[in-house]
């Protein structure tokens, strides 16, 4: 059994290694690029739909882990089939636009699909609420994670950091005993396929992942967070994506309270900020990087010692971090 799943893992890592190429080449071919504006980071268009082969990757290895009777976390597979759904939708937007409204209730419909299919994620994240109550919040965080999982994907090598990182993170934790053993496979695949496609979009990145990766790696990280809360592991599911859940709310009060439309693309957010002062992509993502790591490390060694302690440690370290990007390039 371990063999078939090393097997796996590493078939995703090739499956965008050498799908990637191929993709880049269809996608310049038929024009398809994300052309520089305004609010943009890059500065050259950049073909767009990675993403494509990154989730047809992991839809692939976890599939064949289902099929080889690999123990996976009960309702992953539904989460995997709604997460293409969104894929589709995203790439349709990703062509030629949607308006926000039907992306937000294509969300809705997913996640209240797989909510009813498996109510044991709400249940057993707010056991204290009401069911309604519970389904509510769920459903608010899990579409907020989602979409600003969309918004932070805003410079080379930002979303595939994220995305091995917070993999790698809750596998380490599921190493100590915290949280089940079983979403380490999964994980592993998600995390080699989103490596692999590192290489292609570290600056200069020479493709972007797009709507049809961002959104569905949103939903499946969101839906493995959400576990983590079902199983007691509040601690886990607010540090490992610390960062992103910082940058993106504090980004959108600060845009709600100026009465700015929270849904339009801009560049206030924090790792924009050193961007739009000429400061190099890879710069800004090996701060982001490290400060990943020190989470990571927060994750697995304090929490089981004190999960007061690591949160406070963790906000201290995110703090830094917004405050050295808000200065840095000035």
């Amino acid at each position: 059994m371990t063999s078939t799943i090393i097997l796996v893992i590493g078939a995703s890592f090739c499956i965008v290694g050498f799908g990637i190429p191929l993709l880049r080449r269809a996608l310049v071919s038929k024009g398809i690029y994300d052309k520089p504006n305004a609010r943009s980071s890059h500065t050259l268009p950049t073909p767009r739909g990675g993403g494509i082969v990154v989730i047809f990757s992991i839809g692939i290895g976890l599939v064949t882990l289902f099929w080889n009777d690999v123990l996976l976390p009960d309702g992953l597979i539904v989460a995997l089939s709604f997460a293409c759904g969104l894929a589709l939708v995203s790439w349709i937007d990703d062509l030629w636009g949607s308006s926000a409204l039907l992306r937000l209730i294509c969300q809705a419909i997913a996640i209240a699909g797989i909510l009813y299919l498996h109510p044991e994620i709400t249940t057993g994240a707010f056991p204290f609420l009401p069911e309604w109550g519970a389904y509510l919040i769920v459903a608010t965080v899990w579409i907020w994670f989602v979409n600003l999982y969309n918004f932070m994907d805003g410079i080379d090598g930002m979303t595939s950091v994220e995305t091995v990182s917070i993999c790698a993170g809750l596998s380490l934790v599921a190493l100590t005993g915290i949280l089940s053993d079983d979403i380490i496979p999964p994980l592993a695949v998600i995390g080699a396929a989103s490596l692999a496609f590192l290489n292609w979009n570290w600056a200069p990145a020479k493709i972007f992942l797009g709507d049809v990766g961002s959104i569905p790696l949103g939903f499946l990280l969101g839906w493995f967070l959400l576990k983590a809360i079902s199983e007691g592991s509040w601690a886990i599911a607010l540090i490992l994506p610390g960062y992103y859940l910082a940058d993106a709310t504090l980004t959108l009060l600060k845009r709600a309270f100026r009465l700015e439309p929270i849904w339009q693309a801009h560049r206030e957010h924090f790792y924009q900020m050193p961007i739009s002062q000429n400061v190099p992509h890879n710069i800004v993502m090996y701060r982001i990087i490290i400060v990943n790591i020190l989470l990571i490390l927060t994750a697995v060694w304090l929490i089981p010692i004190n999960s007061f302690m690591a949160i406070c440690t963790s906000i201290m370290i995110i703090l830094i971090l917004l405050r050295d990007l808000s200065q840095l390039g000035k």
